[in-house]
């Protein structure tokens, strides 16, 4: 019997997205079963089986594949990983594999390889948000003294004209929102183009990146919208080995808001002054620091000099030392979120951590999960930042799942009371009780963090 209309919108198993949640508890071969149902239920399960293409699993099975499968599938392929082979974009060399959205792409110098590659990007080029070009040092070429390989920006970022497919949405101009390159080297003018043409482009990850040969005659964009930026310092602030005049990178980015400083290594053959560099000039927004190095004398020059009014900061807890803690104590009026990541040594810690909180007045967000605390050290100190919302720390004998778990609940049932202590007489004085009475002094406290995955996030009534 063939469902009406008003029968068949009624009909759960025709619901999207009970199909949708259904889809997550099911693997690979459920759902190719559930793709041969109905026409509407491939329409919700192929998308599934052919989203992601990795041709380090997939390459010899996905060789296999005719044009007529493709001609079925291909407009599903939205992911193609670990493209490093002639035969990788000679297998997705097909008019319907047209709508990829991120892709990783091993750069190889065969010219085939280039301009198929080329093609491909061409096909996808109103779907593409996400791309990763990357080479190793065996196959890039020399340049002055390290190995890159030599980008040819015309070919890869430049807007493409219409296919002659008219099924093609190669028209619909750039998407690219990510884009992530290794052991590349492009000119100052190619880069700058890559911005002009990627309005769209919030995250760029430059990893032994050359930038190179600037000439004044040729003007730098200086429009781009990136908030994201994860680079080393030397290619950002002394990129061009050419010409040692050449603009910082962070002139492109006036709405930088986050930068991940994944080393602070500067070139060997130029120095730079860090007490003197100020980089607001360029990115007013930026108030987002999280350093990926542990050199405590340039991370402290940074702060206390180059950085304005930080809002967020995550550093190693290597690297804390006085002059690091001045350097976080300097935007006390501005900073909200520290994050100290990596394994801490508890003397020096401490005392660090009790000028930070001592100070910090305006922080909302403390994460220091490396170090493990001593009740009565922590005690000792007068926290001035009374509005946490987030505290993520560990205390000495409160280790096991099960005491953690008892403490915040304690702590919820502590809120709810106004702070009366519940608990046996012969409780009073344990370490759960003192972590509690700790705690409660943070009034705005929504999420608190003990031990490895133990989590809580007290209701906002607890506070009133």
């Amino acid at each position: 019997m063939q469902l009406s209309p008003d029968n068949r919108s009624n009909n759960p198993l025709d619901l999207t997205k009970i199909r949708v949640r259904v889809s997550s508890f099911l693997g690979r071969e459920d759902h190719l079963s559930c793709i041969r149902v109905c026409r509407d239920w491939f329409q919700d399960f192929a998308p599934l089986v052919w989203h992601t293409i990795d041709f380090q699993k997939h390459a010899a099975a996905f060789a296999k594949v005719t044009p007529e499968v493709l001609d079925k599938y291909g407009g599903f392929i939205s992911q193609t990983l670990n493209i490093s082979e002639l035969g990788h974009i000679q297998a997705l060399q097909h008019v319907k594999v047209n709508s990829i959205a991120a892709t990783t792409i091993y750069l190889l110098g065969n010219g085939l390889y280039r301009s198929m590659l080329s093609d491909l990007l061409r096909r996808s080029h109103g779907s593409i948000t996400s791309l990763t070009f990357w080479c190793s040092a065996l196959q890039s070429r020399m340049f002055r003294g390290d190995c890159y390989y030599y980008v040819d920006v015309s070919d890869i970022f430049a807007p493409f004209p219409s296919s002659t497919d008219p099924r093609s949405n190669a028209s619909l101009g750039t998407r690219l929102k990510s884009l992530s390159l290794t052991h590349i080297c492009l000119t100052r003018e190619g880069f700058s183009s890559i911005l002009q043409y990627s309005p769209l482009l919030d995250e760029l990850t430059l990893e032994r990146v050359t930038v190179t040969h600037h000439k004044p005659g040729i003007p730098l964009y200086t429009g781009s919208a990136l908030r994201y930026l994860s680079a080393n310092f030397a290619q950002v602030w002394c990129n061009d080995s050419v010409d040692p005049s050449e603009p910082c990178l962070l002139l492109h980015f006036p709405l930088l808001e986050k930068w991940h400083l994944t080393t602070l290594a500067q070139l060997c053959n130029r120095k730079i002054d860090l007490e003197t560099l100020d980089f607001s000039s360029w990115c007013p927004l930026l108030k987002t620091i999280t350093f990926g190095s542990d050199d405590t004398d340039a991370m402290s020059a940074l702060l206390l000099n180059s950085f304005k009014d930080l809002q967020s900061c995550t550093l190693s807890a290597k690297t804390l030392a006085m002059s690091t803690a001045l350097g976080l104590v300097s935007h006390l009026d501005s900073l909200t979120t520290i994050r100290i990541t990596d394994e801490a040594q508890e003397a020096t810690s401490m005392q660090m951590l009790s000028v930070i909180v001592k100070l910090c007045h305006n922080l909302q967000v403390l994460s220091f999960e490396s170090l493990v605390c001593d009740v009565e050290a922590v005690e000792k100190i007068r926290w001035g930042c009374k509005d946490l919302i987030e505290l993520r720390m560990r205390f000495k004998g409160l280790d096991k799942p099960q005491d953690i778990d008892g403490c915040l609940r304690k702590m919820c049932v502590m809120r709810r009371t106004g702070g009366i202590v519940v608990t046996r007489p012969m409780d009073m004085g344990t370490i759960s009780v003192r972590v509690v009475q700790h705690l409660l002094q943070f009034k705005k406290l929504r999420t608190v963090w003990l031990g490895p995955k133990i989590t809580t996030s007290p209701p906002p009534s607890l506070d009133q």
